[in-house]
Order: structure tokens, then C-alpha cells, then sequence
């Protein structure tokens, strides 16, 4: 967002007496990062990063609004739309209920539209936005003086019946202003009128566009369903100023603002005259929220001293309504109604979409206290908070550091997992839609997948004495049966996921002697449980929700543990074949086990590529690739002639 400083200034007069870096670093430690300062066309611009839930900062307006606590009122005067002499009232219709909030429009005539103002043309300038013509240049320049865009139709090309409704598949392209197509899809918001596509909610069409030769129009100003806009915008890959202000939570009661100082400009730039009455589209109007706030908190939550006074004349300075709290007379203790006795009912002025809790006001009174004033080296003194946190994870950091004690290393592995992986229970799995990888579209069961996978990896990089563990979330859905109507019983899936640790051991006794070791020293009785084999040694399996979890005793790391490394290669892997003859069919396991024993400390890798049986001479041809490391090309190929008998 862009702010011309001398703009700003026009809103809040007392910022003549302040340079524009003061300023600029002022609004920084408000939570509006300036990202720049620029210098052009004798203008200083300040260059702001907004943060998502502050839409109403992408108007000068709101700027102005959070400065006004320090620097004085705005200076900006409601302006009243002028008496209106037409009984006409707009034909417009509202189709889409849910997603149109707030819709203000007016039909103007007899309008003589032309160039812009220098003015004009040069604050849309700086603002990176082309000018236009007056008409439109102003409907820019509203929207972004407060941040609620705003649009003109000719009404000799769009007619009076405007309708706002979703695309049914009835238009299935969109002409924009600057001509490109667009490929409408469903269900995207627009206004149209009983024959053509008009404009989307967030970008104008060409079909109605203003031209200099424009002399009627119906304008209008809308707040809609955030959500609606932000899908459209991302389906129809177009994003636009108006866009990135309509996906926000916007001020539905700032529209006859904004609107009545868009059409006085019109009036005054291009003459005309008003023909209709006001249309107002508001069917349900916003419900204001009371917030119960204890202004002694502000200081716990700061760690230093921010008296009750400061606090209060910032919530109003910021537009917040404040009533005492007046609490029920109960038996509570003293402390409970000492608290809620400095307690006010605060509800916050509509533009701030953003303050919602309790915490939220506390943080608008540290930020105008300022940041800044809170020592970085002074002891924050609190009340001390209760510990909410889960007795499970306690659990998991006791079991990893007996386990590290005991030897293991700790790995960290994907959820996800392929097809033809560990799945216990089939029928049970949970499948992921538009999973990041194609090839692992399952959220596993059991946390001996991962460990499975884990021990190939440490047999291919050949790491000694591997043992490991892994704690993490395993997934599944619980088929269960609930009453319906007798023709159409219901089935629901239940969802489940829990916390499991998984264990593995190259010597199955010693994994026995090791579980023992750590439900003793958890103070706990090892639940019922099955070790299995699997690739290069042995697993077991542990739910951890099912554990009775009463006091944790929180076991420290005892020493630091050996850092275990893979297998050093000194030199490139080397990767040969093979062919052998035999009379007789032979079991490729034992003759990969055979050649394994031949070839010794320098095999990396053995496979069996291909068996071929030769019927004219009744023999059996076996093709091996075996990769060499650790040895030179000169003497991985010596080696591998001797081992296969090639000389």
C-alpha cells in the first residue's frame, strides 16, 4: 500500500509539524511495516506492508484512522448526497443473497465526462494505476482515499436492470476493460443485466465501459462474501486492486461515506444531475460485539506498569464504546470480584473487523503505548499461568530421552505412505485427495511402515547395528453404524488419529530387555504387545492414548550420544555385469547370497537382472549388475572377473 504523504497530511493536519520518516517508523511500530521511502514528482511516499487482517488499511482512510490516536481527529466532513427531485427508483435485483452484504447505487445523467484534473491523474500515477478518464479516475481514487472499491456503467450499454447473481453456466466468457478473455466457470459472482455479462464483482467489463463520449450512469458501491470474491479472483487467476480489498473483512457501514464523496466528485468534476433515488441493498445489518476487557491486564501481558487510565483513553481515542461491567452477585471469591469490578463491556468502532477477544484490545493499547518502551532487559514479572499442556507430550519427551540413554537414534519419517506398504486393517485406511505426492496417497496405520522403510534405507547405506525409533501420528477411520430410516440406514466414518511409537532393534532380545527398561523407568506396566520381524531385524508397536498417564517423571538426556554415520565411500560406486551358464535351474536368492560371500567387503550392491533359459542347449543364463565401492576401476574389475570366474 502507498501512502502520499501530503494526502495523509490533508487528513490529519497535525502531521505538517512531523517529518515523513517519523512518521513512516511510527506507523512500523503500529504493525504497518514500511517497506520504502520514495521521493517523486515532488511527492514523499510511503511504502506499507498490511497485514491480512487489516483490510481497511488499503485505504488511506483507515491509515489515518489508527494515526488519528496521536496525532489529532481527521479532518474529513460527512458529506450528504443533495436533495433529490425524482421519484425513480433503480431497477435492481439481488439474486445471491449470501453473497452481497451491502449495495448502494445511484443513476446520474446529463454528464459531461472528459480528461481528469492533473490532480487526479497524478495521485493515480503514483499509485501505479493508469488514468482513464474522470469518471473512472475517480472511482480509483475513492477506492483507494477508503479502501472499498467502487464501480460506473454506461448506461446506454448496460440499461438500468442490473442484476447481481452467480454465473449459472449462462455466460461462459468475460470480456474485461483492457479487452482479455476470460473462461467464466460456475457460480462466479457477477453483475449483469437480463441480457449480457456486465462485470465481475472485483473487475469491470468492456461491454458497459465509460468513454469520453458517456452522459449517464449508475454507479454503485458493494461489500461482499470475502470468500466468494478471493475464489473467483484465484479461479479466474486475476487478481486486481479491487480484489485484494474485497477478499478482506470490510466496513459495510462506511459505504455512504465512501458514496457520497464519490458522487459529489462527479457532480462537481462532470456536472450532471441525479435522476433516481438512492438504492440501498442491506439485508442484514452487522451486530455489534461487546468485549469484557479488565484493563489491569494490559500490565501482566506487557511486564510493565500501563495504568487503567492510558488504556481506556486509547480504546476510545480508537472509536471503542465503553460501558462499566456491571457483574451478578454471587458467592465467588474476593480476588474474582476484585477483577471483574474494574471490568468494562468495550464494543469496538465497525471499521476494526479485527478486534474480536479480549486479547485483541489488550494488544491495541501496547501498541500505542509502544513497543519500544519495553525493556529487553528487565525480569518480566506475571502471575504465574497454569501449565495446559498435554500430559501426552511430556510422555513422548521422557520416552525419547530413555531411548537415547538406552542407545537409539530418533528419525523423523513422512505420514504418508504407498499402497503396498504396512497397512494392517485395508478397509481402514484413510486416501488423501490431491496428495503432494502421487506415489504416497496413504495416511498410514501403524508406525512400523515408516519403520520398515527407514530399516531398507540403513541395509542400502549399509549403517551398523542400526536401532531406532520413531513417535508420531498414525491415522485410520472406524466404520460405525447409527440409526436411519429403516430403507436408508446411515453409515458414518469415524476419523481417529493417535500418537504411536515405533521401536527397532537388529537383536530381538535385546529389544525385549530395552522395552522392559523403559516402561520402568516411565513407572508404568508395559501394555500387551507383539514383536515382528521385519527387514534386517525386529519391531514392536506402542499406542500411546492408551497409556494411563498419571505423573510423567521427566527423564533427562544422561550423556551425549554417540553421533551414529553411514558407511564411508572413499571412491565412486562401480557398476558392472555378469552372465553365468548352468546346467540346472538354481534359487536366486541362494545364488546371490553365493556370489555376496565371494565378492566380499568391497560388494555395495548384487542383483539378479535377468534369467534366461536357452532351450537349444538346455542351459540356464543368469545376468547379475553388481556395484563395487570403496576400490578403484582397475581393481573393482579384476575383482569382479575372479569372483565370476570371467578370465
Amino acid at each position: 500500500m502507498k501512502i502520499i504523504y501530503s494526502h495523509l497530511q490533508k487528513l490529519l493536519p497535525a502531521l505538517k509539524n512531523h517529518s515523513v520518516k517519523k512518521i513512516a517508523d511510527k506507523l512500523t511500530m503500529l504493525g504497518h511495516f514500511n517497506d520504502s521511502l520514495e521521493y517523486k514528482d515532488n511527492e514523499k511516499i510511503i511504502g506499507l506492508e498490511i497485514r491480512q487482517n487489516r483490510g481497511e488499511c488499503l485505504g488511506y482512510y483507515g491509515i489515518a484512522n489508527d494515526l488519528s490516536v496521536l496525532y489529532g481527529p481527521l479532518n474529513l466532513d460527512k458529506i450528504a448526497l443533495p436533495k433529490i427531485n425524482s421519484n425513480y427508483q433503480l431497477p435492481i435485483k439481488v439474486t445471491t443473497q449470501k453473497n452481497v452484504n451491502r449495495i448502494q447505487a445511484i443513476r446520474i445523467s446529463k454528464l459531461k465526462n472528459s480528461s481528469s484534473p492533473n490532480w487526479l491523474k497524478k495521485f493515480l500515477k503514483l499509485h501505479d494505476i493508469n488514468p482513464i478518464n474522470t469518471i473512472v479516475n475517480l472511482t480509483n481514487y475513492i477506492m483507494i482515499l477508503y479502501g472499498i472499491p467502487c464501480h460506473a456503467f454506461d448506461t446506454k450499454k448496460s440499461g438500468d436492470e442490473l442484476i447481481w447473481e452467480l454465473n449459472n453456466n449462462k455466460y461462459k466468457q468475460f470480456v474485461t476493460l483492457d479487452g482479455t478473455k476470460l473462461e467464466l466457470k460456475t457460480n462466479t459472482l457477477m453483475v449483469n443485466n437480463p441480457k449480457k455479462a456486465l462485470s465481475l464483482s472485483f473487475l469491470g467489463g468492456q461491454a458497459c465501459a465509460i468513454d469520453l463520449f458517456t452522459e449517464e450512469i449508475i454507479i454503485e458501491m458493494a461489500v461482499y462474501n470475502r470468500l466468494r470474491v478471493r475464489k473467483d479472483s484465484r479461479t479466474l487467476k486475476t487478481i486486481t486492486e479491487a480484489s485484494i480489498r474485497l477478499d478482506k473483512f470490510l466496513d459495510t457501514k462506511l459505504i455512504p461515506l465512501a458514496f457520497n464523496h464519490l458522487t459529489q466528485l462527479i457532480l462537481k468534476n462532470c456536472n450532471g444531475q441525479i435522476i433516481s433515488n438512492l438504492y440501498e441493498y442491506y439485508p442484514q445489518k452487522p451486530k455489534s460485539i461487546e468485549i469484557k476487557f479488565n484493563p489491569k491486564k494490559v500490565s501482566q501481558y506487557a511486564g510493565v506498569n500501563i495504568s487503567s487510565d492510558f488504556s481506556l483513553d486509547i480504546l476510545k481515542k480508537l472509536g471503542c464504546q465503553i460501558t462499566t461491567y456491571k457483574h451478578k452477585r454471587t458467592t465467588q471469591r474476593h480476588s474474582e470480584h476484585s477483577e471483574e469490578s474494574h471490568s468494562y463491556l468495550i464494543t469496538p468502532p465497525s471499521i476494526r473487523k479485527d478486534i474480536n477477544i479480549e486479547e485483541d484490545l489488550i494488544e491495541e493499547v501496547i501498541r500505542y503505548f509502544g513497543y519500544d518502551k519495553i525493556p529487553t532487559n528487565k525480569p518480566i514479572s506475571s502471575k504465574k499461568l497454569p501449565d495446559i499442556t498435554p500430559k501426552i507430550l511430556y510422555l513422548i519427551q521422557s520416552i525419547q530421552n530413555i531411548l537415547i540413554n538406552l542407545g537409539y537414534d530418533e528419525i523423523r519419517s513422512w505420514p504418508l505412505i504407498k499402497k503396498n506398504d504396512y497397512i494392517p486393517n485395508p478397509n481402514n485406511a484413510i486416501h488423501t485427495q490431491n496428495s503432494i505426492n502421487s506415489k504416497y496417497p496413504i495416511l498410514r496405520q501403524s508406525i512400523i511402515a515408516s519403520l520398515t522403510k527407514q530399516s531398507k534405507q540403513y541395509a542400502k547405506y549399509k549403517v551398523p547395528n542400526p536401532q531406532f525409533f520413531e513417535i508420531g501420528k498414525v491415522f485410520s477411520v472406524i466404520p460405525t453404524e447409527v440409526e436411519g430410516s429403516p430403507d436408508q440406514p446411515t453409515n458414518l466414518n469415524n476419523y481417529q488419529e493417535n500418537y504411536s511409537l515405533g521401536i527397532f532393534h537388529q537383536n530381538k532380545n535385546q529389544l525385549k530387555k530395552d522395552i522392559k527398561s523403559l516402561f520402568q523407568q516411565l513407572k508404568l506396566s508395559a501394555p500387551k504387545h507383539t514383536i515382528l520381524p521385519i527387514k534386517n531385524g525386529y519391531c514392536v508397536e506402542f499406542n500411546l492414548e492408551k497409556l494411563k498417564i498419571k505423573d510423567i517423571p521427566l527423564i533427562p538426556i544422561s550423556h551425549t550420544p554417540p553421533t551414529t554415520s553411514t558407511i564411508e565411500l572413499t571412491s565412486q560406486i562401480i557398476t558392472l555385469d555378469a552372465n553365468i551358464e548352468l546346467k540346472e535351474k538354481q534359487n536366486p536368492q541362494k545364488l546371490l547370497k553365493k556370489y555376496s560371500k565371494i565378492i566380499g567387503k568391497n560388494l555395495y550392491k548384487i542383483t539378479i537382472t535377468d534369467i534366461y533359459h536357452d532351450k537349444a542347449s538346455n542351459l540356464y543364463r543368469y545376468t547379475f549388475r553388481i556395484s563395487y565401492y570403496n576400490i578403484d576401476a582397475k581393481s573393482a574389475k579384476s575383482l569382479h572377473l575372479k569372483s565370476f570366474n570371467l578370465n
